[in-house]
C-alpha cells in the first residue's frame, strides 16, 4: 500500500529529472503508469542541479573561478533549458509588434540582438553577484554550509516563479510545442510538494525575517511578470517560463547578497 502511494511521486520526479536536466535516466513514459505532473518537482530538480554544480566549493580557488564553474556546470546539467527560454522570450516580447508576431519570433531558432544582450547581461550579473556572495561568506565549515544552502536556495526558489505564472495565466503558442506536455495546473497537494523544498532550503539560507521579505519580493515580481505577459501575449509559453526562472535566479542571488552583507 505504501509503495502504491509513493509510486506516482517517484514516477513524477523521474520524469521531471529527465525533462529538466541532461541526466541520463531510463523512464517509462507510458500513460498507464500513475504519476504526479513532472512540473510539480521542478523546485526539487533545483536541489539536484545546485548540489552537483556546487563541486567547485570543495576547492580552494578564487571566488570568481568558483562562481563561473558553478554557473557553467548548472548550464551543462540543464542543457541551457532556461537560458534558451530567456533569449527567445526577449527576442519575441521586445522585438515583436503584436501577439502573433511575438509568438512567431519565439519559435524562430535564430538568435536576435535582444537575445544576445539578455543572455550576456544575465550571465554576467549572476557571475558578479555570485562572486561577491562567495567573497563575503567566511571560509569555514559553517561558511561552506551557508554557501551550499544559498546556492540551493537560488535554484529552488527561482523555479517556483514559473509555477506561479503557470497557475494564473493561460498557455498560448503558435503551432506545435513540446512545452505543452509539461504544462499542468497544480492541485493544493501538489503545490505542497513543490513548495516544501523552497521553505526548507529558505530557512537554511535566510533568517525568518529575510525569508519572509524574499518571498514577498518574489511574489511581487511574479505579479509584475503576470501583468507584463498578459499585456504582451495574453498568457505564457515555455520560453517565458524559462525567462522567469532566470530572472528569479538573479533576484535570489541579489537578496542573498543583501542578507549576508
Amino acid at each position: 500500500m505504501k509503495g502504491m502511494a509513493v509510486g506516482p511521486y517517484w514516477q513524477g520526479f523521474k520524469r521531471s529529472l529527465v525533462t529538466y536536466t541532461r541526466i541520463p535516466l531510463k523512464v517509462d513514459w507510458s500513460d498507464d503508469i500513475k504519476h504526479i505532473p513532472a512540473v510539480c518537482f521542478l523546485p526539487w530538480i533545483g536541489i539536484v542541479v545546485a548540489l552537483i554544480s556546487a563541486w567547485p566549493l570543495w576547492f580552494d580557488w578564487s571566488s570568481s573561478l568558483q562562481a563561473i564553474l558553478m554557473l557553467l556546470t548548472a548550464v551543462l546539467l540543464t542543457g541551457g533549458f532556461h537560458e534558451d527560454g530567456l533569449m527567445d522570450a526577449c527576442d519575441g516580447l521586445i522585438g515583436g509588434w503584436d501577439k502573433e508576431q511575438r509568438l512567431t519570433i519565439m519559435k524562430d531558432s535564430r538568435i536576435g540582438s535582444y537575445a544576445a544582450l539578455s543572455i550576456w547581461f544575465s550571465l554576467s550579473l549572476k557571475w558578479l553577484l555570485l562572486s561577491e556572495l562567495l567573497d563575503i561568506i567566511p571560509p569555514s565549515f559553517l561558511g561552506f554550509i551557508y554557501t551550499l544552502s544559498a546556492w540551493c536556495a537560488v535554484h529552488v526558489m527561482a523555479r517556483v516563479i514559473p509555477l506561479g505564472l503557470m497557475s494564473c495565466l493561460d498557455y498560448v503558442t503558435m503551432g506545435q510545442s513540446k512545452a505543452s506536455t509539461m504544462i499542468a495546473k497544480l492541485t493544493p497537494c501538489q503545490w505542497g510538494v513543490a513548495l516544501a523544498p523552497c521553505l526548507v532550503i529558505g530557512f537554511l539560507a535566510f533568517n525568518v525575517l529575510d525569508l519572509i521579505t524574499v518571498l514577498l519580493i518574489a511574489t511581487g515580481l511574479t505579479i509584475l511578470m503576470r501583468m507584463y505577459l498578459r499585456q504582451k501575449i495574453e498568457g505564457f509559453n515555455g520560453d517565458t517560463l524559462g525567462a522567469s526562472e532566470q530572472i528569479g535566479e538573479i533576484l535570489i542571488i541579489t537578496c542573498l547578497l543583501v542578507s549576508y552583507s
